[in-house]
């Protein structure tokens, strides 16, 4: 009980030790805080990416590909609430005005924050395609009228005698685009002549119909929707022959997306049974997780390596209250002397310093979960009314399109920073503590 009891003392009475409870603090907050705002935004962009894809998608169709077959197929699951064809091509998405004709940025240029006439262009059916994704949404959604489709209930349609495309309201600001405004939408393609393959390069003339926001802006920069049957037309030119309801992406939505991986087998097993599935050599079924899989693993890699530098310093807070410990010992050799002489052992000794880092640490840990959790939870507000009081914006949530900072406080990590923090304290306090309970009584009392 005395080991206890003097720990606590000198935890309150000396306050050198304060610095070590203080080290543990910021260690363990800088943790919680940060590693909870980094699984906060892996959350918002996995529900980002899965509002912008489809539940599960078959990809790398042939060109004989019939989405009326291979829809009878897929609809054969009971999982399978909705498909919808879609043609997605690489292409250019330019004015037909001063800027037409104006040589596009280098490549990489789009990640420095350059405007890119680079584009995915997605063909679809808009009935069909509001069954499977949020499209429908992402177009009447749209607060800014100067950008806002005139036909919502049906955005792709025909405006006079060009058909329409739809961008990305960000973009259409950013490029000063207006709706009504006549664009060129240029697809490229490979063709086979006598010396081999040659790119070949199909334009065509669209109107701007208005814009689409979805809550993934990433999507919105590098995508634009155009009808299905337009691009196809465009596509089918020369000597490439493809079946009119031809597509080479088929989207689908699940009943119950959480059994994405079971039904994504059953369906392959399905597209392989029949005799006439198209035998791509690609061919692929996949769900959300799996088609962006590379953009989620980035920030779980990011999410690793913070911790891995955040560890740092917890580390230093170990050697903090390793220091703390040792200038304990040396000051203590007389208390050491007495409590000997009155009968303590080497090992109550090495227990009472041990207990004592422990409380240190403990401490700590206690004041810096406290404060973590309080800080994630706030984080936002403060943002806020420092944005609104010196126009600084500490996390700019618009940047990542974004309502508030996100986080998530996960008690599986605040348990396990906790318990690191409380196990490295008594790790470098059993160094100090061993020396006290080898200091010789005799020797520190022979001043007395």
């Amino acid at each position: 009980m005395y080991r206890w009891f003097l720990a606590l003392r000198w935890l309150v009475t000396r306050p050198i030790n304060l610095l070590g409870v203080l080290a543990v603090t910021v260690g363990v907050w800088a943790l919680i805080v940060v590693v909870s705002i980094f699984s906060g935004y892996l959350t918002e962009i996995g529900r980002h990416l899965q509002s912008s894809t489809s539940d599960a998608t078959v990809v790398r169709l042939p060109d004989d590909a019939r989405f009326a077959r291979i829809e009878e197929v897929l609809r054969r699951d009971p999982n399978v609430a909705a498909v919808a064809p879609r043609i997605v091509w690489q292409g250019l998405v330019h004015p037909l005005g001063d800027d037409a004709g104006k040589a596009p940025p280098p490549a990489g240029m789009a990640e420095l924050g350059a405007p890119t006439p680079f584009v995915a262009i997605l063909g679809v059916d808009f009935e069909k395609e509001r069954d499977v994704s949020g499209l429908d949404a992402w177009v009447k959604d749209v607060a800014d009228g100067s950008v806002r489709a005139s036909d919502p209930a049906n955005p792709l349609a025909q405006v006079g005698d060009l058909p329409a495309v739809m961008l990305g309201r960000q973009r259409m600001q950013d490029d000063g685009a207006r709706r009504g405004e006549r664009v060129k939408v240029t697809t490229g393609r490979l063709v086979a002549d006598r010396s081999g393959e040659r790119l070949d390069f199909d334009d065509g003339e669209y109107v701007a119909a208005g814009a689409f926001e979805s809550s993934f802006a990433a999507f919105d920069a590098f995508n634009v929707f155009v009808d299905i049957a337009t691009l196809r037309a465009q596509l089918r030119s020369g000597e490439r022959r493809v079946p009119d309801d031809w597509c080479n992406e088929i989207a689908i939505r699940l009943h119950d997306p959480r059994d994405a991986e079971a039904t994504v087998a059953r369906l392959t097993r399905l597209l392989d049974a029949i005799d006439d599935a198209p035998r791509g050599p690609g061919l692929l079924v996949r769900t959300w997780a799996e088609a962006n899989k590379a953009q989620i693993g980035n920030v779980e890699h990011q999410r690793s390596l913070m911790k891995l530098v955040l560890f740092v310093i917890m580390v230093v807070a170990a050697f903090q209250v390793y220091s703390t410990m040792s200038m304990t010992v040396t000051e203590k050799q007389h208390d050491i002397g007495i409590l000997t002489a009155l009968g303590a052992r080497r090992a109550g000794v090495l227990s009472l310093f041990l207990t004592s880092g422990i409380a240190i640490a403990t401490v700590g840990a206690v004041l810096g979960v406290g404060l973590g959790c309080l800080s994630a939870i706030g984080l936002d507000d403060f943002n806020t009314a420092m944005r609104a009081v010196f126009d600084v914006d500490l996390f700019p949530v618009r940047v990542y399109n974004l309502k508030r900072v996100p986080y998530e406080l996960d008690p599986t990590w605040i348990g396990q920073v906790a318990g690191v923090a409380i196990a490295l304290g008594a790790l470098v306090a059993a160094v100090p503590a061993w020396r006290a309970s080898r200091h010789d009584p005799a020797v520190s009392l022979r001043n007395d």
